[in-house]
């Protein structure tokens, strides 16, 4: 049977229905508009690999406005306001006295009153009048709030799943207007599921930013060189995530959906991890026991594998639209992400790339994507 042919929806299977083993096929995409000349083939994208920390962006410095946007200094003008001043100062002073010299007349002379001590009832008040009233320390902001926590987070209670059904694009990123219409369109497809998710966890939810990129982009968590390693990647400091078009170009994968797809599932994921505080839970732990010691990178690799099993969960299920067997098939192929030969390991075997990715791409529940629970050797 030939490859389904593009905008033609297929039947959805049964939800959580299991799926039929991944076929190896060969990356030759059916005719869809424009195809640019044949390129090499790409031995596979690396996993986003932002850098630990998120540094916050330096603040902004104040500029004050120029001088000349001020008040213009007055010319001094010769002035007699000392002699008024004097003047009525000297006549208070004569009268004051005149006063004096009555009132000692009066009580000098025969019949004169006798003096009273005086009863004070003024008291000094309890806070000297220039000190600030208690202020009421700001609270939460009503709603959902991110639990900290790992392995007994929320998002894993529950038999909870990804609805099947699908998700079909009306182009392919083979350019940067075209890829961005295309990534919108796959958020559009995810937001409304994770959003389902996330609130039946009483989690926060928002939907993440979008940058789609050529080879160069500059983020909060630092600029980054898509042509080096780097395929996409998420930053916390704004909740965006950043794809490219150079890493992930259409000359190395064509117009085959479901491999984008995996790839910005897995930077949805990190997205994820932040709103439901699994993120800062796992930074503040790596801190503690050191970010690049055994136990820090051990955290991140369980951080990195379960995006890609949150990744491969959105692949099983959407089995429809654009994302036809194929495509799940080419997506399952290519999943072996991990770390590889480079001596940091901060995410994880390939052989436990893909075989997170497979395991949630199977089961379709996030208890199942609980890679804090997981065994050190399962996430080595």
């Amino acid at each position: 049977m030939g490859p389904q042919p593009y905008y033609q929806p297929r039947p959805v299977p049964a939800w959580a229905a299991p799926l039929p083993p991944p076929a190896r096929t060969q990356l030759t995409p059916p005719p869809r508009g424009w195809r640019p000349p044949p390129f090499p083939a790409f031995p596979g994208y690396p996993v986003a690999q932002p850098p630990p920390g998120y540094p916050v962006p330096p603040v902004r410095p104040v500029y004050l406005p120029p001088v000349a946007y001020g008040q213009h200094p007055k010319v001094r003008r010769r002035s007699y306001r000392g002699l008024v001043i004097g003047g009525a100062a000297f006549v208070l002073v004569a009268v004051l006295m005149l006063g004096t010299a009555v009132v000692w007349a009066l009580h000098s002379g025969p019949g004169r009153r006798q003096p009273v001590r005086a009863t004070a009832t003024w008291q000094y008040p309890s806070a000297p009048p220039w000190t600030s009233p208690k202020t009421t320390p700001p609270q939460p902001p009503p709603g959902p709030q991110p639990v900290y926590a790992l392995g007994d987070n929320p998002l894993f209670a529950g038999d909870w799943g990804f609805r099947n059904g699908p998700c079909s694009t009306s182009t392919w990123p083979f350019d940067l207007p075209h890829a961005d219409v295309f990534y919108r369109e796959l958020r559009a497809c995810m937001d409304p599921e994770w959003k389902w998710l996330l609130d039946g966890r009483d989690l926060p939810w928002s939907s993440p930013g979008l940058v789609v990129a050529g080879r160069y982009v500059d983020s909060p968590c630092g600029d980054e060189d898509f042509a080096d390693s780097t395929a996409a990647f998420y930053c916390s400091a704004n909740n965006t995530i950043y794809m490219s078009t150079v890493s992930m170009s259409s000359g190395r994968y064509g117009n085959h959906d479901g491999v984008y797809l995996a790839v910005y599932a897995h930077e949805y994921g990190h997205h994820v991890q932040e709103l439901s505080g699994i993120s800062s839970e796992e930074w503040n732990q790596r801190v503690a026991v050191g970010a690049d010691s055994p136990l820090g990178l051990e955290l991140s690799r369980r951080s990195e594998l379960q995006a890609q099993c949150f990744s491969g969960m959105f692949l099983g299920s959407r089995r429809g639209g654009t994302i036809t067997q194929q495509e799940l098939d080419l997506a399952w192929n290519d999943q072996e992400r991990g770390d590889g030969q480079q001596p940091k390991r901060d995410h994880g075997s390939n052989e436990h790339s893909a075989a997170w990715w497979h395991h949630g791409s199977l089961t379709n529940r996030l208890r199942e994507c609980n890679t804090w629970r997981a065994d050190s050797s399962e996430v080595s």
